[in-house]
């Protein structure tokens, strides 16, 4: 299909979506984007959403309105967030969450997933031992000395003068949030918390919550490093004192997914208008999209019984 055919089509969809039923909304996990990556993709989604604040959440959830919401989310909390992104927001008018991984903007140590890939672009190819999937199902522990053997093998650093590699600075953070942003917590390392020990586990997410509060001043909300999750953890995050837990489930989100489960749809930089449009229209459907929490499960609504236990 011509990608005018596929832009038309897509449109299409969302707008069946919102003329047949009670639309809610769509909650967007996006990583690094460019002032111009921003603009694009805010223009994109201001086709068929209403943006909110993070505050605004809750209320659109329990009271859907004509035209569905859109809240923006960025994980990991990477500098490119505080100077690129969050300007071009600010200019827009529109809010968003930023959800900061603690230890990482504590200690500057780049995460798991940007070593990984500095190896992989200085050598040209993936070694077997460092396929993501086989990474995403190691403990931390070992997953941080695998990458500390192979750089030390391979002779490999990561470019931490890089903005889309290195940590916005807490002051930075604070700065967001003084310009009316939010900040969530996204773990201590950005570990996958379904492959660490329970205890292991609950510390990462009391402490990274803790972490946000003491350094921003609150800490509402926490989004699960790498999607993975078990209703356990997610409750244990409540518990901690946050009003609402995100996925990386791909679909739209309305009144029937539970504050500790709501889903969001993930974005990425290089993602044009067609292909924001189709991933919008696929997720509708609640069905179709593989969860990139890298499990391969596909996800319905939410009916109290199909998530993690």
């Amino acid at each position: 299909m011509k990608l005018p055919g596929l832009v038309g089509r897509c449109s299409m969809e969302i707008a069946s979506k919102v003329r047949q039923t009670k639309p809610t909304g769509v909650i967007v996990s996006e990583h690094t984007l460019s002032a111009s990556q921003t603009r694009l993709h805010v223009e994109t989604f201001s086709r068929w959403f209403d943006f909110i604040h993070y505050t605004e959440l809750l209320d659109r959830l329990s009271r859907p309105r004509a035209r569905p919401f859109c809240l923006l989310t960025f994980d990991d909390g990477k500098r490119s967030n505080a100077t690129e992104t969050a300007p071009e927001l600010e200019r827009m008018g529109v809010p968003a969450v930023f959800y900061v991984t603690t230890g990482f903007l504590t200690d500057g140590f780049p995460l798991w997933f940007d070593r990984a890939d500095a190896i992989r672009r200085s050598l040209g190819y993936t070694p077997p031992e460092l396929e993501e999937k086989t990474l995403k199902q190691l403990p931390f522990t070992l997953l941080k000395e695998r990458l500390d053997q192979a750089c030390a093998n391979y002779r490999v650093t990561t470019d931490m003068a890089c903005d889309d590699i290195r940590p916005m600075t807490w002051k930075e953070a604070r700065e967001l949030a003084r310009r009316g942003f939010t900040l969530g917590a996204h773990g201590l390392r950005h570990a996958v918390l379904t492959c660490e020990t329970e205890a292991d586990a609950l510390f990462e997410i009391r402490q990274s919550i803790e972490e946000v509060r003491t350094e921003v001043g609150e800490c509402l909300t926490f989004a699960f490093p790498n999607g993975n999750y078990t209703k356990r953890l997610a409750h244990h995050a409540l518990e901690c004192g946050v009003e609402t837990v995100v996925t990386t489930e791909p679909m739209w989100v309305d009144s029937r997914f539970p504050p500790w489960r709501l889903p969001r749809v993930q974005f990425f930089d290089g993602d044009s208008r067609a292909k924001i449009e189709l991933k919008l229209a696929v997720a509708a459907s609640g069905r179709l999209l593989t969860n990139p929490d890298g499990t391969g499960r596909r996800y319905r609504k939410y009916n109290g019984s199909n998530c993690p236990q």
